[in-house]
C-alpha cells in the first residue's frame, strides 16, 4: 500500500548531494514558507485580504485535521537509515502533511481567488505538489503510497471545506477552533496541535476587523508593513523555545502571531507617510 520498494529505487536514483535542493523544496509544503507567503500576500493584496484570509484559514482548518489523522492512523515513517538529512519531524508517516499542506495551501489560493478553471493556476498547484511530494520520498521521510494519500486526501478536503467556509474565513477559522479540540487530545498536546489551536483562535478574532482594514497608500507603506509586521511575527517565532513547556502560553503567543498578521495594516496604516492623507494633513496644521 505504501509503495515501499518504489520508493527506495526514487531515493537510491538521486545522489546525496542533491539533499540541500530537495531540502529547499520540501520547505514549500512545510508550516513556515506557506506562511510567510501568505502573510506578505496578505500585507502587500489590499484589494484582496479577504481571499487571502481565507485561503490562511483552509491552512489551520487542514492542520489541526492532519495531524489528528496521522495520530489516529498511526502509521510510521521510514526508518531513520533512510534519510537523506536529519530531520526534526512527528513519527507519523501516513499520508504525507507536505503534499497534503500543498494541495490544501497553494491549491486554496487559486479557490479563494476563482482560479481552479485557470489551467495556469492548477499546473502552478499541480506542479509545487509533485515537486514537495517527490522531495518527502528522496529526503526519506515519507514513501510514495504516504504523498499520493496526502496529495488525493487534499483535494477531497480542500473541495469539501470550500463548501462548508463558503467566502467567510471567519467561518474557516471557527472550523479550525473546533477539529484543534481533539487534534490537541489526540496527539497528545503537541506543539504542532497548539500551533492550530492558538493560530486558529488569533485568526477568529483578528477577521472581525478584516472590512476595517486600510487599503496600501504606497509601495513605501507596503515595504514598511512587510518589514514592521514581518519583524514582530519573526521575533515572536524567536521565543518559541523559551515558553513551548508552558502550552497556554504558546497557544497565546501562535493567537498572537497571527493576529498581528491580520491588523498590522491597521497600525500601520496610522502613520504619516510621505505624500499620504494623513502626512498632508499634519503639514497643513
Amino acid at each position: 500500500m505504501r509503495l515501499e520498494e518504489q520508493s527506495a529505487i526514487i531515493r537510491e536514483s538521486v545522489p546525496a548531494g542533491y539533499a540541500d535542493l530537495f531540502l529547499a523544496v520540501t520547505t514549500l509544503g512545510g508550516t513556515t514558507v506557506p506562511m510567510i507567503l501568505l502573510a506578505v500576500l496578505f500585507w502587500l493584496s489590499s484589494a484582496n485580504r479577504r481571499r487571502v484570509a481565507l485561503a490562511v484559514s483552509y491552512a489551520f482548518v487542514g492542520v489541526s485535521f492532519l495531524i489528528a489523522l496521522k495520530a489516529l492512523i498511526g502509521l510510521p515513517r521510514p526508518p531513520e537509515e533512510v534519510f537523506l538529512v536529519p530531520l526534526e519531524a512527528d513519527a507519523y508517516g501516513f499520508p504525507s502533511g507536505h503534499a497534503f499542506a500543498a494541495v490544501v495551501v497553494y491549491g486554496g489560493l487559486a479557490v479563494a481567488f476563482d482560479r481552479v478553471r485557470d489551467w495556469r493556476a492548477l499546473l502552478a498547484v499541480g506542479t509545487i505538489t509533485i515537486l514537495v511530494s517527490v522531495s518527502r520520498v528522496v529526503l526519506g521521510v515519507h514513501y510514495v503510497g504516504d504523498v499520493i494519500a496526502g496529495t488525493l486526501l487534499g483535494i477531497v478536503f480542500l473541495a469539501a471545506l470550500t463548501r462548508l467556509v463558503g467566502d467567510d474565513p471567519q467561518r474557516g477559522f471557527a472550523i479550525a477552533i473546533g477539529l484543534s479540540i481533539p487534534a490537541l487530545v489526540v496527539t497528545g498536546v503537541s506543539t504542532d496541535a497548539i500551533l492550530g489551536f492558538g493560530g486558529a483562535v488569533g485568526g477568529w478574532i483578528a477577521t472581525r476587523w478584516l472590512e476595517r482594514l486600510p487599503p496600501l497608500r504606497s509601495p513605501l507603506e507596503g515595504a514598511i508593513l512587510v518589514g514592521v509586521a514581518g519583524g514582530i511575527v519573526a521575533a515572536g517565532r524567536s521565543v518559541e523555545s523559551t515558553v513551548e513547556s508552558f502550552e497556554p502560553a504558546l497557544a497565546a503567543l501562535y493567537a498572537i502571531l497571527v493576529a498581528v498578521i491580520f491588523l498590522a495594516p491597521i497600525a500601520v496604516g496610522r502613520l504619516p507617510l510621505p505624500g499620504s492623507a494623513v502626512d498632508d494633513g499634519r503639514q497643513s496644521t
